[in-house]
C-alpha cells in the first residue's frame, strides 16, 4: 500500500493539476502497540501548512453495508457472494444518458481479474428499461441495475458520497476508495486510475 501511495504522489507532480478525480483513501486503521507514556503538559503547536494532494486519506475502517442489487429476470446478486473480490460500485443518475453509456463501454474494455464491476442508477428502472440498455450497449462483463435503495445504503456510511461516484470493496469487504466527482475528469484518466486502485489491492 506504500508504494501505491509514492507512485500517486509522483503522478501528481508530473501530472496536470485537474487531471485526478477527488479519490479518498480509506485504509483500515491499525490498533498501536501498548506502552506505558509518561504524561506531558497540553502545548499549543501552530498548525502546519499541507500542499493540496490530488486524493484525501482518512484513517478509517469503513465497512461496505449489507446490499443486494436485482439482475431483473435472474434473481439478485448479494454482497456476501462477492467477499473474497474486489468490488468496484457505480452510481449513476440514468442508464440511457452520455456518460452512463461511455462509463459502461469504457468498463467492459477493462479485463481485471477477481473484480466486479457494478454500475446502479439511482433513478428506479423497470425490467425492460434495463434489459434494454444491456442489449443495445452489448453488456456481458458489467452488472448493470437500478435501486435507488443500494445507493442510499452506501450514502449512510459514506456521507459525501454524490451522483455520479464510485466506491471501491477490498475482499474483505471494506470500502478503501471513492470519488464522488466523476464527471470532472476525463474518463479515460478515471479508469486509468482505478485500474492501478483495483491492482494495488489485489496484492495485499
Amino acid at each position: 500500500m506504500g508504494r501505491h501511495l509514492v507512485a500517486l504522489a509522483l503522478l501528481a507532480i508530473f501530472a496536470p493539476a485537474n487531471a485526478f478525480a477527488d479519490w479518498y483513501i480509506l485504509l483500515p486503521k491499525k490498533p498501536l502497540p501498548k506502552r506505558e507514556v509518561t504524561k506531558l503538559p497540553k502545548l499549543k503547536v501552530a498548525p502546519k501548512k499541507v500542499k493540496p494532494k490530488p486524493y484525501s486519506v482518512e484513517v478509517k475502517k469503513i465497512i461496505a453495508p449489507a446490499f443486494s442489487v436485482p439482475l431483473f429476470g435472474e434473481g439478485k446478486l448479494c454482497s456476501r457472494e462477492l467477499l473474497g473480490k474486489t468490488v468496484v460500485v457505480f452510481f449513476v443518475d440514468g442508464l440511457f444518458t452520455p456518460f452512463t453509456e461511455r462509463l459502461v463501454s469504457a468498463l467492459e474494455r477493462l479485463n481485471l481479474k477477481g473484480t466486479t464491476f457494478i454500475v446502479v442508477s439511482v433513478n428506479d428502472a423497470d425490467f425492460a428499461q434495463v434489459y434494454q440498455f444491456k442489449r443495445l450497449m452489448g453488456v456481458k462483463r458489467v452488472v448493470v441495475s437500478a435501486d435507488s435503495y443500494v445507493y442510499k445504503l452506501f450514502k449512510e456510511r459514506v456521507k459525501n458520497l454524490s451522483v455520479p461516484s464510485v466506491v471501491v470493496i477490498d475482499k474483505y469487504g471494506f470500502i478503501r476508495f471513492f470519488s464522488p466527482n466523476l464527471e470532472k475528469v476525463p474518463l479515460e484518466r478515471a479508469t486509468a486510475q482505478l485500474q492501478e486502485i483495483v491492482r494495488s489491492l489485489q496484492k495485499v
